[in-house]
């Protein structure tokens, strides 16, 4: 977050807050759609999520209902792979759109600078690419915007994930243009073309890019990849008439059932790791309960609820799990212990235990299911009495109880 008196805060419009610059410091405020911009991360104080909010100064050919129209249009699509377009709207003077923010991303131009991409990399980000294209000319929509500048990348050890950003910009600041929805669609495809082969030479190639360059660019493809990427980029540009995202689809299709492998390989590898959290939470519940149980002096009239029934036996399992000592009464620090007694109880596990007071006096020979029993019953019984969170609020009081 900017500092409280940086001047850019004037520069955000309610509902938005909490503003940070994503403009790197030394960059030109005049942005590659020729007007002068500002990129921030916000927060919207209606429902407390992060986005990506860009300014536009000095555009008059914007208006409200072009705004309007241009939200309108892009409201419905949804795809994993596009930065989604959830406002468009003219205050102070400027045209504002809000995107999706996505998190730990970077711009596809700095990751390729230089370039370091193996060919199946390329390949993964060619078929992700597909799959947005055919989702935003399937809705009868055109990108308009597809270049390294405007395209995220998250990159780790495994693969590499891209989104595309900026969709809806060219729209509205464009929105007078009048070309038939073929021709801009066809204008994707070519600049398609055009950002494999970026991709390939970490070179940003756009339709204003000199022939020496791209001949320059093409001559390194030849000679560092494939035949087939090299082929599957020059029809792609040369073509006058490219072919359509279907018959490209139909093309790779082999490419995109390897991309699926990788997208179920991956999804496999992020339910274990939820899997394994949701581990951790299922103990976390238990901890809980323990602590709102335990040691509590009263319930209602009852002076020594914690020290009878029900919870004189988890009074006593919390020792058992949490105080256990060897023969000279040094502490036994086991964290084994710990996890294998709380999964226990969370399986009701038929498995006796013999628990002891602190005295020795007291001694009870109970199941792990007889625990989980006597900890769903407290916990029941302090539930059905307590006060609701506002209600202790309203109520001023200060205490624990």
């Amino acid at each position: 977050q900017m500092d409280p008196s940086d001047p850019r805060h004037k520069a955000i419009p309610l509902p938005y807050c909490n503003a940070y610059c994503l403009d790197a410091p030394n960059s030109s405020s005049r942005s590659s759609f020729g007007y002068p911009a500002s990129t921030f991360q916000v927060v919207n104080r209606e429902d407390g999520n992060l986005y990506c909010l860009r300014r536009f100064d000095n555009v008059k050919a914007v208006t409200p209902k072009i705004a309007e129209t241009v939200m309108n249009q892009w409201a419905g699509l949804e795809h994993p792979g596009i930065a989604t377009l959830h406002h468009c709207f003219v205050a102070q003077r400027a045209v504002f759109f809000v995107h999706r923010y996505i998190p730990g991303t970077q711009c596809l131009l700095d990751v390729t600078n230089p370039p370091t991409f193996d060919e199946p990399i390329i390949w993964s980000a060619v078929c992700q690419m597909v799959t947005i294209i055919r989702a935003v000319h399937g809705a009868g929509l055109a990108l308009r915007t597809l270049d390294l500048r405007h395209t995220l990348v998250q990159v780790d050890a495994v693969r590499m994930r891209v989104y595309l950003n900026c969709l809806g910009v060219v729209d509205a600041l464009e929105f007078e243009t009048r070309k038939s929805i073929q021709h801009l669609q066809a204008d994707d495809l070519r600049s398609f073309g055009r950002w494999v082969l970026s991709m390939v030479t970490g070179t940003n190639i756009t339709a204003s890019t000199d022939t020496q360059t791209l001949q320059n660019c093409e001559r390194y493809c030849m000679q560092n990849y494939s035949r087939e990427l090299r082929h599957f980029i020059l029809t792609l540009i040369r073509s006058q008439n490219p072919p359509s995202i279907i018959d490209i689809s139909r093309a790779l299709s082999a490419r995109l059932l390897d991309e699926l492998d990788g997208t179920q390989l991956a999804l496999q590898r992020t339910e274990k790791a939820l899997a394994g959290e949701y581990e951790s939470g299922r103990a976390l519940r238990l901890l809980l309960k323990l602590g709102f149980i335990n040691e509590r002096p009263e319930n209602g009239v009852n002076r020594r609820w914690s020290q009878s029934g029900d919870c004189y036996v988890l009074t006593l399992f919390r020792d058992y799990v949490f105080h256990q000592a060897d023969g000279a009464g040094n502490p036994v620090m086991d964290l084994g212990h710990v996890v294998t007694a709380l999964n226990k109880v969370d399986a009701a596990d038929e498995e006796k235990i013999v628990l002891s007071s602190r005295d020795g006096k007291s001694m009870m020979v109970v199941s792990f299911a007889d625990v989980a029993r006597c900890l769903d019953s407290a916990y029941q019984d302090l539930c059905s009495g307590s006060v609701p969170p506002p209600a202790l609020q309203h109520q001023g009081s200060g205490g624990p109880y």
